[in-house]
């Protein structure tokens, strides 16, 4: 038992030593980083406050985020995540927040997604909008919910993501000229990928924004007139992605507003063949309100015939078939939207027969009422026109 004491009292000073020397080490470090407040999701009447609320939130989450060594970020245009499209006021959101950025959180320069910026670009901001889901608590009104992530571009990975809402009487939903020509909705897996990057699905980013950075410049040419830019911007795309949906798209628009038909109908028809090829095709064919007549806005019309005939010999030759769908905006009771839907789908497939003999095996005609709107606002104007569509699902003929 002596022998035991002795032997503790030999140790005890190298104990109290390594105690002591263990709550020194914890003394010297570094207090831990203040917690970063909440975000609070808020409503905003108007675009200014939408942008404020947005800068400052920004601004509190990458407080402790160590900031790049190139300064330069793109800011993307608040594209719509249901259907990809861009309207004036997702570029003046962009325009605005890129400008309040640069000025809250400098030295870093937000500036406008291009060529220029997304070189080297180490941040990028991604941003969109989308109708909320009927599982969303939103107060009493109709609002539009605005989404941002700042992203690392070299590995995808998101530093932080913002939600607000905005009046939707603050937001035009009208889409910009390019997507208002377009033949086809963008939502493919491009479009996918680029909505399931805000929530860190996807890889690096750097090739996605040089690729989108692109485009956003050929769109930019295309809506300014400058079609021989715009025809040289959709081509170089396709050098690096041939069966780019709206580079196609791009080249299709920029030769028949150039009055080159030909060449706008062999690109329409790759376009299809692409769609057919990837197992969708997300033609856009507008209705008017309450009928099956197709809007009559300039030469639509005679471009809708095009597509059609287009489509039914593509998808003859691919040896495919196709259910055909239409839909209503939210407007009437849900029983006649179900009739007009299936009657817009049937006129289709009418207008298909009158070029393709097999049209009538191919293609199989439904309605989904407005079970399936993308807008859904039921204003029944040039803002919820995606509604009031057909879309095409391809599959295989087996069983048909």
């Amino acid at each position: 038992m002596l022998r035991w004491s002795n032997t503790l009292f030999r140790i005890a000073p190298i104990l109290c030593v390594a105690l002591l020397a263990g709550c020194e080490k914890e003394a010297v470090r570094p207090p831990p980083p203040p917690p970063i407040p909440p975000i609070e999701v808020t409503f905003h009447r108007d675009m200014p406050s939408a942008v404020a609320f947005l800068t400052k939130s920004l601004g509190q989450q990458l407080m402790n985020t160590a900031r790049p060594a190139q300064t330069v970020v793109p800011v993307e245009e608040f594209f719509s995540a249901q259907s990809a499209e861009v309207t004036s006021s997702g570029r003046e959101l962009q325009r605005l927040l890129a400008a309040s950025l640069s000025q809250s959180l400098a030295p870093l320069n937000f500036v406008p997604l291009d060529i220029n910026s997304a070189n080297n670009a180490q941040w990028a901001l991604l941003a969109n909008y989308a109708m909320p889901t009927p599982t969303e608590r939103l107060q009493p009104g109709n609002w539009i919910r605005l989404q941002v992530a700042m992203v690392e571009s070299s590995t995808g990975k998101v530093l932080t993501r913002i939600n607000t809402y905005l009046d939707s009487a603050a937001f035009n939903s009208e889409p910009t000229q390019f997507f208002k020509d377009a033949p086809m909705y963008f939502t493919d897996s491009r479009h996918r990928d680029r909505v399931g990057a805000m929530d860190g699905q996807s890889r690096t980013l750097n090739e996605v924004l040089a690729l989108q950075s692109e485009l956003a410049t050929a769109v930019n040419a295309y809506e300014s007139n400058r079609y021989a830019e715009a025809e040289q911007g959709f081509t170089n795309i396709r050098k690096v992605a041939s069966n780019h949906p709206t580079a196609l798209t791009g080249l299709y628009q920029t030769y028949w507003r150039t009055g080159r038909k030909a060449e706008a109908e062999q690109a329409f028809n790759e376009l299809v063949a692409a769609g057919i090829d990837a197992g969708t095709l997300s033609v856009k064919l507008l209705f008017k309100v309450g009928g099956t007549a197709f809007v009559d806005s300039a030469d639509l019309p005679i471009q809708y015939r095009l597509w059609m005939k287009s489509v039914g010999q593509v998808v003859s030759t691919k040896n495919k078939c196709v259910d055909v769908t239409g839909h209503a905006s939210k407007s009437g009771s849900p029983e006649y939207n179900e009739r007009l839907s299936l009657q817009r789908a049937e006129s289709i497939v009418a207008l298909i027969a009158q070029t393709s003999r097999d049209a009538r095996q191919r293609f199989k005609s439904a309605g989904r009422g407005y079970q399936e709107t993308i807008v859904g606002t039921g204003a029944n104007d040039a803002t919820d026109a995606i509604d009031r569509r057909v879309e095409f699902k391809v599959r295989d003929c087996a069983g048909n």
